[in-house]
């Protein structure tokens, strides 16, 4: 399984906590970049997790529908694995 995390700058302590549960692949756009609004979601994406905090709405909306249309899970969090545990239960209820 493979996860993009998209937003923030030090996500370390995301992608642990996302292998722990058995992500092998964790990609990050930080989402400064106007170009992020434009790439392509690699297609082994299987999770996509938005930290709201640090991301732009446009990048959020636009990630949002794509990955509806790929049928992928999105997980939006806050700052801190608690909350990111929290959303990663809610998907997975």
């Amino acid at each position: 399984m493979d996860a993009l995390i998209i937003g923030g700058d030090r996500v370390a302590v995301y992608s642990n906590y996302l292998q722990r549960l058995g992500y092998t692949t964790i990609r990050h756009w930080n989402g400064r970049r106007n170009s992020e609004c434009h790439r392509a979601f690699p297609v082994d994406t299987s999770l996509v997790v938005i930290l709201i905090d640090q991301v732009n709405h446009g990048l959020a909306k636009k990630t949002r529908r794509t990955a509806n249309e790929m049928r992928v899970p999105v997980v939006f969090s806050g700052s801190g694995v608690g909350q990111l545990g929290e959303a990663m239960a809610g998907l997975r209820a």
